[in-house]
């Protein structure tokens, strides 16, 4: 029989758990208040996800961060993700929707007079809310294409980079010194058709050579021809992942809750509708870096950190550390920094045009941003200062440069240096950003002591590479749209 104290105690923990709950859901209650159009800084812009801008997130332009002292620059290997694109059809159709959305919220302030008492929407966000429109010019016919802002995102980035390493990224073309490689579609062909405009001049996209694609791409999309990896993917769709359990946590629901009454709605709108809000608010900012993004009204500063950890949680599994298939992956893309790295021989840069997967994988495989404790749907609140952030690693044109420097006067001769972003990427095993090319070696060894081919696709049931697979070929290239 359970004595009395242990029951008072659990009755009392109970009505403890409702009477949060229920002030957390107060009538005419929301959250805390925010206008968005008045706040100058607006920070929640840094943490998008992957679809954050990249010119929020970029280092500095300034060229100092480059320069080691006593050394000179020789060596450039870059990859990179395509820049600012268009969503995918799907979420073309979800966004064109909001259009019926919009008008419901703004008769639940003027009409209805459901907005809440308090955390509602300042009035400037709601003249804000009713001059958006859809563009009805963003059709499926242009899904997932390079946008004006992706162009100058790789324009700009390549011309930052020859700033820095003028004697290096040269703005002459020369095949042999410049190697070039993209995936098939039309984003990154683009991006890279921007990079090398920016170095050479306008047009000279039209006379680079570009290294020939393979069937399957090992080197760009290794993703493709791995079952362990769709076998991974499909496991992270399911109702046991993190980023699912995420979704029925007490915190995303609140999350859900809070929004939709900021909206002026009584009810909870769904998940699938908050998302939509979300996407439309980042593509916005993403393709409109100096326009306020409208549909950014509908959350707070807190609202974008659950929503930004609920996809981090989704790619960490994905493409990072929540998976053992993921570490190696993109083994041939290490080799070949690897050999570049090493070689005294042409080309001095090479560069490679990728997706947001292969970047995370890439970055998981150098063991970049590994945090001591991984990111689950029960640890929310103690993984505020993770380093594991898909905003900060792989928003639009994300990029990572590698730097051979060669240093005569030190004893070690040759040193590395990785750029994440532009910022100086940090490993422990390196003085302040600064790497002994030798511990490079040596980090990487397991790598270069193994057949990639047989190798980068191994779960714990063996080899689970996929048979050759056809890739059709699309024709001419538009090189950014909108």
């Amino acid at each position: 029989m359970i004595s009395s104290p242990v029951i008072v105690c659990v009755l009392f923990a109970c009505c403890c758990i409702f009477a949060s709950i229920n002030a957390q859901r107060q009538p005419g209650q929301c959250c805390e208040e925010y206008c968005y159009d008045t706040d100058s800084e607006k920070p929640q812009s840094r943490q998008f996800a992957t679809k954050s801008a990249y010119q929020i997130i970029k280092g500095s332009d300034n060229r100092r961060q480059f320069i080691v002292p006593n050394c000179n620059p020789v060596k450039f290997w870059f990859v990179g993700r395509h820049g600012t694109r268009l969503p995918t059809v799907n979420t073309i159709k979800s966004l064109r929707e909001l259009v019926d959305l919009r008008d419901e919220v703004i008769d639940n302030y003027e009409k209805r007079r459901t907005k809440p008492d308090f955390g509602a929407l300042c009035p400037e966000d709601i003249e804000i809310l009713k001059n958006w429109h859809w563009n009805p010019n963003i059709t499926g016919d242009y899904a997932q294409f390079l946008t004006s802002q992706g162009w100058q995102d790789l324009y700009f980035l390549a011309k930052n980079y020859q700033s820095s390493f003028p004697n290096v990224l040269e703005n002459i073309y020369t095949p042999e010194k410049f190697h070039f490689r993209h995936t098939h579609s039309q984003r990154t062909e683009a991006s890279f058709k921007a990079f090398v405009d920016g170095l050479f001049g306008e047009g000279a996209d039209e006379h680079v050579n570009v290294l020939p694609k393979t069937n399957p791409d090992l080197l760009l999309k290794p993703y493709d021809a791995c079952n362990a990896y769709k076998e991974n993917e499909q496991r992270q769709a399911g109702p046991d992942s993190e980023y699912a359990k995420f979704e029925n946590s007490d915190i995303y629901k609140q999350t859900i809750y809070e929004v939709s009454a900021r909206l002026g709605f009584k009810f909870s709108l769904t998940p699938k509708q908050i998302k939509s809000i979300w996407d439309m608010c980042r593509f916005d900012l993403a393709w409109n870096l100096e326009r306020t993004s409208p549909w950014c009204i509908a959350f707070t500063q807190n609202h974008v950190k659950v929503l930004e950890y609920h996809e981090d949680l989704k790619y960490y599994y994905k493409n990072s550390y929540g998976a053992g298939v993921n570490t190696r992956l993109t083994c041939s893309l290490v080799v070949d920094m690897l050999n570049q790295m090493e070689s005294q021989a042409l080309p001095n840069v090479v560069a490679y045009f990728t997706h947001s997967a292969t970047f995370q994988l890439f970055l998981t495989a150098l063991g970049a941003a590994k945090d001591n404790d991984g990111l689950r749907a029960d640890n929310y609140d103690t993984q505020q200062r993770r380093m594991w952030k898909s905003s900060e690693l792989s928003p639009f044109a994300a990029n990572l440069a590698v730097i051979k420097y060669e240093c005569p006067r030190d004893t070690e001769r040759n040193k590395i240096m990785f750029f994440l972003n532009q910022k100086p990427l940090h490993f422990d095993w390196c003085n302040v950003g600064l790497c002994d090319w030798s511990k490079v070696q040596q980090r990487y060894s397991s790598f270069k002591q193994t057949d990639c081919l047989t190798t980068y696709c191994v779960s714990g049931s063996g080899s689970n590479i996929m048979p050759g697979i056809t890739v059709a070929v699309t024709g001419s290239l538009l090189r950014y749209v909108f």
